[in-house]
């Protein structure tokens, strides 16, 4: 089973829609528990609004462990803004760690202070989040500022769109919209398959 990790030091970076998104993708792979750890229990809010379940299982932290047994993989939203001894912790468990990073000054310092928090040795990847359209560079500078740190970002991104918010909203995801709003599935698709090359040992 392969242990994937979404966590911030900064709210409002997209971690929880980024654990949703990234569990609707690995479903098609195989059997998938996204475990709630953060207190607002907004994945299992997200669950209840839909019309039909998730094609995964979600469960909080207290009642996830009667659940792990049997999947392939196992996708952990973790509490918002965790101290570096519990980011130690996670990272130090997950095949992958996740950090969302919105491209904005604001994010970058807490950004870089959890890489030094980061287990040594733990497998992660900075996600763009949130990403502003053409003409914007504010996303190229983020990566930029990131590599000079050598910090180890993904090739894709997410790129901001009312669809995902509205898709949120609904209890779905954007792989299940229609139309225009289904146009930001292709950029979580585009992660799903760097995660599956790292967490395969495939990334180059």
């Amino acid at each position: 089973m392969k242990i994937i990790a979404i966590t911030g030091y900064k709210g409002g970076v997209g971690k929880t829609i980024t654990s949703i998104h990234i569990a609707r993708y690995l479903s098609d792979k195989g059997n998938v528990l996204l475990i709630d750890s953060d207190p607002n229990r907004s994945v299992e809010k997200w669950a209840a609004r839909a019309d039909t379940p998730p094609s995964f299982k979600v469960k909080n932290e207290k009642s996830a462990p009667a659940h792990i047994a049997g999947n392939d993989f196992l996708v952990l939203d973790t509490p918002a803004r965790p101290d570096s001894s519990e980011l130690k912790e996670i990272s130090q468990e997950a095949h992958l760690t996740i950090l969302p990073c919105v491209p904005d000054a604001i994010s970058l310092d807490p950004m870089l202070q959890m890489f030094h928090d980061l287990s040594p040795g733990a497998t992660y990847r900075v996600l763009i989040t949130i990403a502003p359209p053409y003409p914007s560079k504010a996303s190229e500078d983020l990566r930029s500022v990131l590599a000079e740190n050598r910090i180890e970002v993904f090739k894709g991104l997410i790129r901001r769109s009312a669809s995902v918010v509205k898709a949120i909203d609904m209890g779905v995801t954007t792989a299940e919209m229609k139309g225009r709003d289904h146009h930001p599935w292709q950029d979580y698709k585009t992660i799903g398959k760097e995660i599956l090359e790292v967490i395969n040992g495939t990334a180059q």
